[in-house]
């Protein structure tokens, strides 16, 4: 599960001139930079070398405030908004593009699409389009189009390190840029602008209005624009990380917690505010997230109202609450921003556990963490400067995709990038632009598509194969149980990343994750060895009430074969009523071997009740 990060708050002016006139030539896209320089004042801002922009937001259910600072001619930008509980900043530095939390909390994103959407910005904000060379960007010009019966010119432009274009849209008859549009995979982001007026001669927009492709909408007006303020270039820069939130106890450097190893996640307990122990997942590809009802015991209120997306093509409504503790073990960290969903209902019919919140980024960010999945704990150690990894580990570098790791992979041979998200139920999941661009990876046999996980969004849909190898630095896992995703909405959808490396990889190994140093450490256990197996019978199921319920069955499997259908509830297995064992324990009958003869017992969606015998067999 890795839901996303929804709030995203552009403080994007229109753009600016740059002194010198390039003669408009017969070319249509001079033309049109031309004819746009001398809508927003000519050479008026040739003088400037920051603006700082002040404004007044309001954003999923959420008011504040934000200030940017833009470098006239590029390439920096930095910005910050507070709106509480939420207080965040990003910017990029002409090398490094970062984000920060209200914590002191920084981090770079080394992710492509998370790379492209900042730089992106900074190019407009910082108003490159108009200097001279357009800041080494290539532009071409697109069809005109038309919106609320105005008619606007389109021209492509392709920012240097940005991975996706931008379109950008001006208004024909004042030749105004209004709109900024850029697609990243299956979203699509647009940023419309508006009200212009002058700052020392240039034209500045001063209302802004983001929907960032999933529901989101988040406006911005400008309450005060100002060039070349005092101390505005030092703003420029990408700030240190003063994060001091954190702590284990009495002093000690480290802190070791069991955990519960459910197929393959990792449930620990944790205290929330005093209360509890509440059972969280860890998860890699999460962020801290809180079912409604341990908020309101842990005495937290939720504010504001978001969509937040993962591995389903839906999206899921989201609140936001401040959490003061957060104990796991002997470690705390104070005054947290938690994300707040149905995790009781959500997560847990599909895990069929209860599952109170998950914990990721938050925890990792800080404390440089061990999943021992052998002996079944968590170790989380102080980050000192010294190298935190054992002696034989195998260290790989890595960088965060937005807030997921992201490390060097081989498919099947083949040089890519992958993430690592121990919340993931499937071994892997190979992506759906990866599979489009590297028709080569195919497996020998595989599946009719089916529900292969289930997570913030809904199901995730794809096929299932075997990866002849998945290469991790020197190591190398041969015929990997794979998801061949169908996705063309949600996580699964996203592209630049080959695939995103699930719990049945990782529970071969003792772990070790350092985001201080963005090193992974990985030491094989005595599950390294084994074969990938992945359960018989061809069947999704969930927990509905305490009843199980089909939600796929996959064709061409047992499952189908018997006669099993989607929304059949099983009642018995073997006699033995289903309801008296876990959605885990029911899941693992049919994980036996090959020729297990199952007898079940099955209520149909209308109440018709029947037998069927279900043999077990190889499908992937």
């Amino acid at each position: 599960m890795k839901p996303r990060e929804t709030l995203a708050v552009f403080l994007l002016a229109s753009a600016a001139v740059w002194p010198g006139a390039v003669p408009a030539a017969a070319d249509p896209v001079a033309q049109l930079i031309a004819q746009s320089r001398a809508a927003l004042g000519g050479d008026a801002l040739g003088k400037i070398k920051v603006l700082e922009i002040r404004s007044k937001i309001d954003s999923a259910g959420l008011h504040g405030t934000g200030t940017g600072y833009q470098e006239i001619g590029g390439p920096r930008l930095a910005e910050t908004a507070s709106l509480p509980p939420i207080v965040n900043g990003d910017g990029y530095d002409g090398k490094d593009v970062w984000n920060s939390d209200g914590s002191g909390l920084v981090w770079v994103d080394g992710g492509e699409a998370g790379r492209a959407q900042e730089i992106a910005q900074a190019y407009f904000g910082d108003y490159q389009l108009w200097v001279p060379g357009r800041g080494g960007a290539t532009v071409v010009a697109r069809d005109p189009q038309t919106a609320n019966g105005i008619t606007y010119d389109v021209l492509r432009v392709t920012v240097p390190g940005a991975a996706s274009p931008v379109d950008a849209w001006f208004d024909r008859r004042t030749h105004l840029p209004m709109r900024y549009v850029q697609t990243i995979g299956p979203k699509t982001s647009t940023v419309d602008v508006s009200d212009y007026r002058p700052v020392r001669g240039l034209m500045v927009a001063y209302k802004t209005h983001v929907d960032d492709g999933q529901g989101n909408l988040t406006d911005a007006t400008v309450t005060q624009a100002l060039a070349d303020p005092p101390g505005a270039g030092a703003r420029l820069a990408k700030p240190p990380s003063t994060v001091h939130d954190f702590s284990i106890g009495g002093g000690a450097t480290q802190t070791t917690v069991p955990f519960e190893l459910v197929g393959v996640h990792v449930y620990l307990p944790v205290m929330i505010n005093g209360h509890g122990p509440y059972r969280f997942v860890f998860d890699t590809g999460g962020l801290n997230l809180i079912d409604p009802a341990v908020a309101k015991e842990a005495g937290t209120a939720a504010k504001g109202s978001a969509q937040g997306g993962g591995v389903g093509s839906g999206t899921e409504s989201i609140a936001f609450a401040p959490v003061d503790a957060l104990k796991i073990g002997d470690a705390t960290l104070r005054d947290q921003l938690f994300f707040v969903a149905p995790t009781r209902a959500g997560f847990g019919i599909s895990a069929g556990e209860q599952i109170d919140g998950l914990i990721g980024f938050e925890v990792l960010a800080r404390f440089v963490t061990t999943f021992d999945y052998q002996n079944k704990w968590i170790v989380l150690q102080m980050p000192s400067a010294t190298n935190a990894l054992p002696a034989g580990a195998q260290s790989i570098p890595f960088v965060l995709d937005g807030k997921q790791p992201q490390f060097p992979c081989t498919l099947d041979a083949i040089p890519s990038q992958c993430t690592v998200d121990t919340g993931a139920r499937t071994s892997i999941s190979l992506m759906t632009p990866f599979l489009a661009t590297h028709p080569q990876v195919v497996p020998q046999t595989s599946t009719a598509v089916g529900v292969n996980g289930f997570g913030f969004g809904g199901p995730a849909l794809g096929k299932l194969g075997r990866l002849a190898s998945l290469g991790i630095g020197t190591l190398t896992l041969t015929n990997v149980v794979a998801d061949f995703s169908t996705q063309q909405k949600g996580a699964f959808a996203a592209p630049f990343v080959a695939a995103n490396v699930g719990g049945g990889v990782w529970k071969r190994f003792t772990l070790i994750l350092d985001y201080g140093k963005q090193v992974m450490g990985l030491v094989p256990n005595a599950a390294y060895g084994e074969p990938d197996s992945y359960e018989r019978a061809g069947l999704y199921l969930l927990n509905r009430g305490g009843k199980y319920v089909v939600l796929d069955t996959r064709p061409g499997t047992p499952a189908e074969a018997a006669g099993l259908t989607k929304d059949d509830t099983i009642d018995t297995v073997d006699g033995k009523p289903a309801s008296s064992m876990s959605l885990q324990a029911l899941r693992n009958l049919f994980m036996q071997p090959p020729g297990t003869v199952l007898h079940l017992g099955v209520t149909e969606k209308g109440g018709a009740q029947r037998a069927i015998t279900l043999t077990l067999r190889d499908f992937v």
